[in-house]
């Protein structure tokens, strides 16, 4: 996998763990009798963040390794989840082959 491959990789799925754990703040807060404000606005914020970023990094894989933008851009924002999971398993499934 080329390096400017490998590090967009990286920061996309850093920023996927980031929107995780802005999320998980978020339910845990959810159960205590009196959530502070700031704190859900914050991890909401952070949460909107990272997800967006996160789309970002992705677009920017689908460009560099070439893909037709308009299907991976419903695939990954839509079907975020989904979409960006796709990717990243055929990303890594094609550097796989092309190593042996």
């Amino acid at each position: 996998m080329k390096a400017e491959i490998k590090s967009t990789v990286e920061y996309a799925v850093i920023t996927l763990l980031v929107a995780g754990i802005c999320v998980w703040q978020l339910i845990s807060g959810a159960n205590e009798p009196e959530p502070p404000a700031a704190r859900i606005a914050v991890m909401g914020l952070g949460m909107l963040v990272a997800s967006a970023m996160h789309c970002v990094f992705m677009m920017q894989l689908v460009r560099r390794t070439g893909r037709s933008f308009a299907p991976w851009f419903i695939a990954i924002v839509i079907f975020a989840p989904i979409g960006s999971a796709v990717l990243l398993a055929l990303l890594l499934s094609e550097s796989d082959a092309a190593e042996t």
